[in-house]
């Protein structure tokens, strides 16, 4: 099992059937998320309703994602940087053919 105080989120649960979700559900849904990091979301379905499971960062991690890009985008011979799923980030991290950001 995933021991959930090394992660660097928290499960973000919505829905009508939350009270379903015991702790030792959690922690096997935080332990699915840690070992399939490009699923977003997973949906579970209750007796009570749908819950809506997904991470949760502290605020500060989107500060140091944009610091690290921009520290790569300029390190000299990188032309371009692309994370999935933000197209206004990747559209900033792109050096010019002279290694300075547009």
């Amino acid at each position: 099992m995933t021991d959930t105080s090394r992660l660097s989120w928290q499960l973000l649960m919505v829905g009508p059937g939350i009270d379903r979700i015991t702790p030792d559900i959690q922690d096997k849904l935080a332990s699915l998320l840690d070992l399939l990091p490009a699923t977003a979301t997973i949906n579970v379905q209750t007796d009570a309703g749908y819950v809506t499971i997904s991470r949760d960062w502290p605020s500060h991690r989107m500060e140091t994602v944009d610091s690290l890009v921009d520290e790569i985008a300029a390190a000299p011979g990188i032309t371009h940087i692309a994370l999935p799923d933000d197209p206004a980030r990747n559209a900033i991290a792109q050096p010019t053919s002279q290694g300075q950001e547009p």
